[in-house]
């Protein structure tokens, strides 16, 4: 039995999976088991990842017919030995340290969990992504407006504590679902380690930047779960900031898994059809009406930029040809993702 099992969901990443499985072998902390569970891949990262389990016994591989990330995951939990249990992409990177620093936090504090920032690497860029302390008073906010929850491969999980797994059905934020689920069942003592251990590229040909068909019902659930979340925010200012927040979490979700994917390539009638049943959705325009409505009202709350009101008025008024073309000139509005 580990201290720790690593479980890396594998699907088609020959190119590399082994600058990520050296990346875990070359770790301070020792007392690991490595799962890679190979997702039905095609394109000989099986072979490859036992290839790699010949240099370390540590490593495990499992095959599986191709199911998704969420399926392979569930195969890894399933199958883990280890008191503690950390997801790593498979075309990311950790620090040395990490598992070290992580579990030495979990320890020193009485955590069940831990978490760290993270780099943001692509586009020939570097961006550090570090927790900060917003100096509210009440963690549950912060982590929520630092959307700690979203992210599911910079943590350490006590495996006895999970009571979910992830959902098999899911293609789009199923990892953020997983994390908050996870808050919710344990109510865990969180510890940050104030460093970037982890190295992450966004850029890639990943769930992100494609769309898939169940992409709303992904987006949807995260919507019930992080409300949940928020209403166990005592304090009312708070709340209603942090319900802000996750709605607008909620619109650029839409926007980018959505409406953004759907712009790559020419306009068809499939595609304007999305749009326009995501428009009509009763849900989708009663947080589009809070946002236009309470942005202004909220004291500290987060402001729209300029795109945002563009977008947000076009899905308002059920303009799904303008909606198409705003997100087919995202390049030139800037980066949503960074002004939330």
């Amino acid at each position: 039995m580990s201290e720790i099992s690593v479980i890396i969901p594998v699907y088609n990443k020959i190119k590399h999976i082994e600058d990520t499985v050296n990346s875990v072998l070359v770790q301070t902390f020792e007392d690991f088991e490595l799962l890679l569970i190979d997702d039905g891949s095609t394109d000989g990262s099986g072979a490859k990842c036992e290839e790699l389990s010949l240099t370390d016994t540590r490593i495990r591989v499992l095959h599986c017919d191709n199911r998704g990330v969420s399926a392979a995951r569930n195969t890894g939990l399933k199958n883990a030995s280890g008191r503690y249990i950390s997801f790593i992409d498979a075309d990311d990177r950790i620090d040395k340290t990490f598992l070290e620093k992580l579990h030495a936090s979990m320890l020193s504090e009485d955590a069940q969990m831990a978490t760290c920032g993270y780099y943001e690497v692509g586009n020939g860029k570097i961006n550090i992504h570090l927790y900060r302390d917003l100096g509210t008073g009440n963690r549950l906010f912060d982590h929520i407006r630092e959307d700690m929850f979203c992210i599911l491969w910079n943590k350490l999980f006590v495996k006895e504590r999970i009571k979910h797994l992830f959902e098999e059905g899911l293609s789009t934020c199923e990892d953020s679902i997983f994390c908050i689920r996870y808050y919710l069942d344990s109510d865990p003592k969180i510890a940050i380690v104030d460093e970037a251990l982890y190295e992450y590229s966004p850029y890639g040909e990943g769930l992100s930047s494609t769309y898939r068909d169940n992409a709303f019902c992904g987006i949807n659930k995260l919507l019930i779960v992080n409300r949940k979340l928020s209403a166990r925010i005592e304090d009312e200012c708070l709340r209603n900031l942090a319900l802000h927040h996750i709605y607008k979490v909620y619109f650029y979700g839409v926007y980018t898994y959505i409406f953004g994917n759907l712009c790559k390539g020419p306009a068809d009638a499939y595609k304007l059809s999305v749009i326009d049943r995501i428009l009509k959705d009763k849900v989708y325009r009663k947080i589009i009406g809070y946002l236009i409505g309470k942005t202004g009202k909220l004291k500290d709350a987060e402001k729209n930029s300029v795109e945002e009101k563009l977008i947000i008025l076009f899905s308002f008024l059920k303009m799904k040809r303008m909606i198409f073309l705003l997100s087919k000139a995202k390049k030139c509005l800037g980066p949503l993702k960074n002004r939330l």
